[in-house]
């Protein structure tokens, strides 16, 4: 199943990364409110971090690398690897 056609935008591989690494930080930030108790979100906290986690899953459906770029970077960096080092 390719879902790659239904991305929004032209953006670069990187910007995919910088854009789920922004939104994976609300993710972190409620999941720790929860379970250490912080009480940032007061007796909102389940719900903010319910939201947070649709929201990482919109981004990443629609904005984030599709795994086809992750792997062609992956195998990118292995071949320049490799020709530095003969």
């Amino acid at each position: 199943m390719q879902l790659g056609e239904n991305r929004l935008g032209k953006f670069s591989f990187r910007m995919r990364r910088v854009l789920v690494g922004c939104v994976l930080l609300p993710c972190v930030v409620t999941v720790a409110d929860y379970y250490l108790r912080w009480g940032l979100f007061g007796r909102f906290g389940r719900w903010a971090m319910a939201a947070s986690f649709v929201l990482l899953f919109l981004v990443m459906r629609y904005l984030g690398p599709t795994v086809q770029e992750v792997r062609d970077y992956r195998n990118d960096r292995r071949a320049d690897r490799r020709a530095r080092n003969r």
